[in-house]
């Protein structure tokens, strides 16, 4: 446990009942995400990203902020990630009461605790709710993190609609007069086609997925246990052929996207706009009024997405050669994965001059050509 010199702030472990009632403790804070409640970070332990650590700030004696986060360890290396990069979730850092806790507060108790109770040597924080200043001051460097957001009219669906893109709007049009069935998933069988079908497209731009499918399916577990899930296919009519898969999260008044995918032969349809509006639509009629696309990316604009740059990753290493480290391995892993993409683009080009692999036979009778 660890106070300021005021003795008004400290942050200290969750109890095991504070765990227990996890989600009703963070909810209490308008700031709080989706990522902060115990299904997300359940879904991180146990995809084997590192050990959960639940800490509580009080002020006064009273609970006024929710830092959930994971401990990693590299060696001898102790990390805190509230989340690390590479973990794919969209923030995190803490939740928290502004009128009683600043920033300042935080870090004052946060980062003497992480160092000397657990013994790490690097923090990583994101969100758009940190004080800049503040942040700087202990010790703390900034990355920009660029989202896309979007605006969804529960009041009225079509005027959500019309912010897309012409050109989206038309590919919803001509996907639904060819007949694409969207369909709704709840079996784990989904995970199979879904993770395959990530694989495929991260072949096709050069690079390997970055995390296994471990993640996806202890994603798809937790948040379907709990509520959040909505997981979603796009099938050719009449048939039981997949060309399209999305997971996509609900948490009150906010969807966000997870990852969505698919198959290149069949990218002709332009199922994604259809998948993703009939998923808005879902989401709208359970009363959301926006969606975080998570990341940046072109395609995202087409789909009433604006880029929004309020989100901060924070950063501090305890030694400067950790922060030169971090970096370097990030610069090397981007490397790797890149290569080992090429291979992947090699492979798949062999495979396509393969006897019966073709052509474009994917493609409804009319559009094809003479």
């Amino acid at each position: 446990m660890t106070q300021t010199a005021a003795a008004r702030a400290l942050v200290r472990e969750a109890t095991p009942r504070e765990i227990a009632a996890w989600d009703e403790l963070v909810t209490q804070f308008t700031n709080h995400r989706l990522v902060h409640r115990a299904a997300w970070i359940r879904s991180l332990e146990r995809s084997g990203v590192g050990q959960p650590l639940w800490l509580v700030f009080e002020y006064n004696g009273d609970v006024a902020g929710c830092l959930p986060g994971l401990l990693v360890r590299l060696g001898p290396i102790r990390l805190f990630g509230s989340p690390l990069e590479g973990w794919q979730t969209v923030s995190l850092g803490p939740a928290f009461d502004p009128a009683r806790l600043t920033t300042a507060d935080m870090m004052e108790t946060l980062v003497p605790y992480l160092e000397h109770r657990h013994g790490v040597h690097h923090v990583e924080l994101m969100s758009r709710d940190l004080d800049p200043t503040d942040m700087v001051a202990a010790g703390f460097r900034e990355c920009h993190v660029v989202t896309y957001r979007g605006p969804m009219r529960v009041d009225d669906p079509a005027a959500t609609l019309r912010a897309f893109k012409e050109s989206a709007r038309r590919n919803v049009r001509r996907a639904e007069k060819l007949g694409l069935v969207v369909q709704f998933e709840d079996d784990e069988s989904f995970v199979d086609e879904h993770y395959d079908q990530l694989c495929e497209v991260y072949a096709r731009n050069g690079v390997v997925v970055p995390f296994g499918k471990r993640r996806v399916l202890e994603c798809f577990r937790q948040m379907r246990a709990a509520g959040h899930l909505i997981a979603v296919s796009v099938r050719l009519p009449q048939t039981a052929t997949c060309i399209a898969t999305g997971m996509f999260f609900q948490d009150g008044r906010e969807l966000l996207l997870w990852t969505w995918t698919h198959r290149t032969r069949y990218r002709w349809y332009r199922a994604t706009e259809l998948m993703t509006w009939t998923v808005m639509q879902r989401a709208m009629a359970a009363g959301c009024t926006s969606i975080d696309f998570m990341g940046g990316g072109d395609f995202k604009a087409k789909l009433g997405g604006e880029p929004e740059l309020s989100k901060s990753r924070w950063i501090r290493s305890r030694y400067r050669w950790l922060t030169a480290a971090r970096s370097a391995a990030a610069h090397g892993y981007r490397w790797q994965q890149a290569l080992r993409g090429r291979l992947g683009q090699l492979r798949l080009a062999i495979a396509d001059r393969l006897p019966g692999n073709g052509g474009r036979s994917d493609l409804p009778a009319h559009e094809a050509g003479a």
